[in-house]
């Protein structure tokens, strides 16, 4: 095993040392004995089979945890601290700290800090949310530094969408968005969650590029990560096991070890599955030349599409593509719909449907839903809001139910989870908790949302593994959309690619 100190010269202080530690995260105990030492001109990255250890590993060196036993030293503040101390001046090593966590929200105009999911669609309330530009201005709390809003936003490739309003930027874009507010705090030290979480293809490519230039400015990184995402300038592992630090050789003995991991047995899931009923639809969705624009840009241009019963779509594109304004389509969330010529479940958009005739047969899962149920909403109440497609349970519910909801959860193995409020597990476990929700109502379509995203590899094959399971046993039809190629599920036979609201692919299934 590595060390990240000689014992043989003397011990120099180091950027931040955790030493020894027992840390206790929201009343469970979870790491013991936790060593960690950064030495000035580091960088690293921090590998995990849960995603809730690298989450706290970093709200540890935030001091946002708590620390039973143990230590941890923040030398890299120490300097600022005294001086701001002699001046009088109230201060906290979290001033030297940019944080970029899985949990980003942004706030409106009105200050309401999270928007509802359907607001997105509704041009009318962009009126109250700030562009890019204006939101990255009006940040507190910024320190004079390298770093201002043209160089942030030339280096995050955010300057043609300074003037985009927040509430429609893609999910790939409000995560580089996170980022530069980060960025303009010109810290010391910047800890990033699965800062390449909802990125695509080519944008995680020029991440390395983007942090080596954050490098090469003296900011100090510490990113937790898979070990397939490490960048290049990160020089440094961490791997975190059974509530300890270990620093492995190289990424390829975490890669293998997590190859190596089992998981659980589907039969409870096929049992489940049968019967499951035979879609009455001719088509589950049909775009006829539909179009869909805001404040004059063209999101969607003229799109024709058709899915079938039982077919099973990849949806592509870069970000800001028209992906998630078609999945809007799709799930009945788009007030634009009426203005076009479209069907869900052969029925035409504005003909007197209901939004819960559109809902009801379609199950929905995404990386951001699990952050508009109320705060109070266990995993056991979201997955039976399924059954009523209300964004929590407001309903009595009959024992049939309840025991529908108690058989995917342990069909998927989070039934330990039920009384746990939503926003307290891992994102991994959120997107099962969120599969059983969409599947209890056994839907004849399936849109999943980037729903592997932020998950560890071991999970993303696990939860890929539970799709193949539900596809080669349920004639469900599937929307799949990913920037992640080895997520998408081998029964995915048909793509639709888009580029710039424009179709470029549609068909059967390429480079599978």
């Amino acid at each position: 095993m590595q060390s990240s100190s000689s014992s043989s010269q003397p011990r120099k202080p180091a950027f931040i040392r955790i030493s020894r530690a027992t840390v206790n995260r929201r009343g469970k105990i979870i790491f013991q004995d936790l060593d960690f030492e950064m030495q000035p001109g580091e960088n690293w990255a921090i590998v995990a089979s849960s995603g809730i250890e690298k989450t706290a590993f970093l709200e540890t060196l935030l001091g946002r945890t708590n620390l039973i036993k143990g230590s941890i030293t923040r030398e890299f503040a120490r300097t600022y601290q005294q001086t701001q101390s002699e001046n009088g001046q109230i201060n906290s090593f979290r001033d030297l700290i940019a944080y970029v966590s899985q949990d980003y929200g942004f706030t409106n105009k009105s200050n309401v800090q999270e928007f509802y999911y359907q607001q997105r669609f509704n041009s009318m309330d962009a009126e109250d949310t700030h562009s890019v530009e204006e939101y990255l201005r009006q940040q507190p709390g910024n320190r004079p530094g390298d770093w201002d809003i043209e160089r942030v936003l030339d280096t995050l490739e955010l300057n043609a969408l300074r003037h985009e309003s927040l509430i429609k930027l893609s999910n790939g874009e409000t995560r580089r968005l996170a980022l530069a507010v980060g960025l303009l705090r010109n810290p010391k030290l910047f800890l990033m969650d699965r800062p390449m979480t909802g990125l695509d293809v080519e944008t995680r490519v020029r991440f390395g590029d983007w942090l080596q230039r954050i490098c090469d400015s003296g900011i100090h990184i510490i990113m937790t990560t898979t070990p397939h995402e490490i960048p290049e300038c990160i020089h440094r592992i961490g791997w975190i096991k059974e509530g300890r630090l270990e620093l492995p050789q190289n990424k390829e003995t975490i890669l293998l070890a997590e190859k190596n991991k089992g998981y659980a047995p589907m039969h409870a899931l096929r049992k489940l599955l049968h019967p499951y009923p035979i879609p009455p639809y001719g088509h589950l969705a049909e775009f006829r030349k539909v179009s869909i624009n805001h404040g004059g840009k063209a999101i969607l241009d003229q799109l024709d599409w058709k899915i079938k019963p039982g077919e099973r779509w990849l949806l592509k594109g870069h970000n800001g593509a028209g992906k998630s304004t078609l999945v809007s389509l799709l799930v009945g969330e788009n007030p634009q719909a009426y203005a076009n010529d479209m069907y869900l479940f052969d029925r035409k958009r504005g003909t007197g449907e209901s939004i819960w005739d559109v809902k009801r047969p379609t199950g929905f899962v995404s990386p951001e839903l699990s952050r508009f149920f109320p705060r109070n909403q266990t995993c056991w109440k979201v997955v039976l809001s399924g059954l009523f497609d209300t964004m929590g349970l407001f309903k009595g519910l009959s024992a049939e139910q309840e025991q529908m909801a108690e058989n995917w959860m342990k069909a998927l193995s989070i039934y330990h989870l039920k009384d746990l409020r939503i926003q307290q597990v891992g994102l991994e476990e959120q997107r099962f908790c969120l599969l059983a929700r969409a599947m209890i109502k056994k839907p004849a379509l399936l849109v999943l949302d980037e729903a592997a995203q932020g998950m560890d590899d071991a999970q993303r094959l696990n939860f890929k593994n539970t799709i193949e399971e539900i596809c080669a046993h349920a004639p469900i039809g599937l929307v799949y959309v990913s920037h992640y190629p080895d997520d998408v599920p081998n029964a995915v036979d048909h793509q639709l690619v888009l580029e710039k609201g424009k179709c470029t692919y549609k068909g059967k299934r390429i480079n599978t």
